[in-house]
């Protein structure tokens, strides 16, 4: 966690989130209640602020979000579209249907949640952290050297952190980024560059590795300025961070058709 929060430069916690499937694993799981009903990104913003507890259908002050991660059964309305194409955000019961079926939500019934940073979550499904633009390029780049492009990116600019952020990455099984919505934009004062980045949780370490394998590569040395001055030690990434390594000062033969003839021809190594 601290690694990836000083090579990006995050500036809110990074956490966990735990669905607990049945009471028994509610009520067994020492840690505090939320005890308030608020929306499910208002918990977010608060486990990102450090705070760290549990919460169960009753402090869902949002329907959609209790319904989104499987808290509460899901009105026939929402499969049909007629949810969303009631409230006009969408030109057809079609399009409404279809956006529907595309964002992300849990299908099966879950008890409750444990939300907090994610070094005191343990058992944790889903990793959830605020990025800039900046830092979610950094983000896709990191996951690219390891997975490839990602293939299961789902928003639609509604339930940007109930379903992109937290159904989706878990039902998925993959990593998925949002732009947020409306909703959350206005009820947790998030900033207008933010956005959000749902990873399931094991993937979390191979993003880490990724980013500190790319980071020499693709960082300039301003960044990399940056980063260091974040670091408790020189080498705290297992790294030497070098102002002269860039991915633009190597594979010459391979931009170059007259280098690439060598190449091919054995003339140069």
């Amino acid at each position: 966690m601290d690694y990836l929060s000083k090579m990006l430069g995050l500036e809110r916690e990074i956490i966990g989130v735990r669905f607990l499937y049945f009471e028994d694993d509610y009520q067994s799981l020492e840690s505090e209640e939320y005890g308030k009903k608020t929306s499910y990104c208002m918990m977010v913003k608060s486990a990102m602020s450090g705070k760290h507890f549990k919460a169960k259908a009753e402090n869902f002050g949002c329907r959609c979000a209790a319904e989104a991660l499987g808290v509460v059964e899901e009105m026939d309305c929402v499969e049909s579209g007629e949810r969303y194409y009631s409230i006009n955000l969408y030109e057809s019961r079609a399009v409404a249907k279809s956006v529907t079926r595309d964002i992300s939500r849990i299908k099966h019934s879950i008890y409750g949640i444990e939300i907090g940073p994610l070094k005191e979550v343990e058992d944790a499904d889903v990793a959830v952290f605020m990025v800039n633009a900046y830092q979610l390029m950094r983000v896709v780049e990191a996951y690219s050297y390891k997975y490839g492009v990602p293939k299961h990116i789902h928003m639609a600019g509604n339930q940007g952190v109930c379903a992109d952020l937290t159904a989706a990455p878990f039902e998925q099984n993959d990593l998925n980024f949002s732009v947020l919505c409306a909703g959350t934009r206005k009820v947790c004062g998030w900033r207008d560059d933010e956005m959000g980045v749902g990873v399931p949780i094991q993937q979390f370490i191979p993003l880490v590795d990724g980013m500190i394998k790319t980071l020499n590569y693709i960082e300039y040395p301003e960044r990399k300025e940056a980063i260091r001055s974040r670091l408790d030690t020189p080498d705290e990434l297992g790294i030497v961070i070098d102002d002269k390594l860039h991915y633009g000062k190597l594979g010459k033969e391979y931009v170059s058709p007259v280098l690439y003839q060598k190449k091919k021809n054995g003339e140069i190594e």
